[in-house]
């Protein structure tokens, strides 16, 4: 049986929040995931569960806590409290 990629996309209970935070980490998997889906020339691209739209990316803008947004609904998804801790922290490490 074949199925469309975002049909994939499992439903939640409820509606998520309209801003949800991610760890450094989690956005660092999902970097290595992509790099090894793009080396097979396969795409890695993070999509709103509630309105099964892809997400727009907002690279690094240091003032600014927003990863991604969804241009339908408006939701985002931002940087933890933890995050520039874990960046120092990896780059200390890089460092050694």
């Amino acid at each position: 049986m074949e199925v469309p990629g975002v049909e994939t996309i499992q439903g939640l209970v409820g509606l998520p929040p309209m801003r949800i935070e991610l760890s450094y980490d989690l956005v660092k998997v999902g970097e290595q995931v992509r790099q090894v889906w793009n080396a097979k020339h396969m795409a890695f691209l993070p999509y709103c569960f509630a309105c099964k739209e892809p997400l727009i990316w907002i690279l690094e803008e240091p003032l600014n806590p927003t990863k991604f947004k969804c241009p339908k609904c408006g939701r985002v998804w931002v940087r933890d409290s933890d995050w520039d801790r874990k960046v120092q922290d990896d780059k200390k490490t890089k460092a050694l």
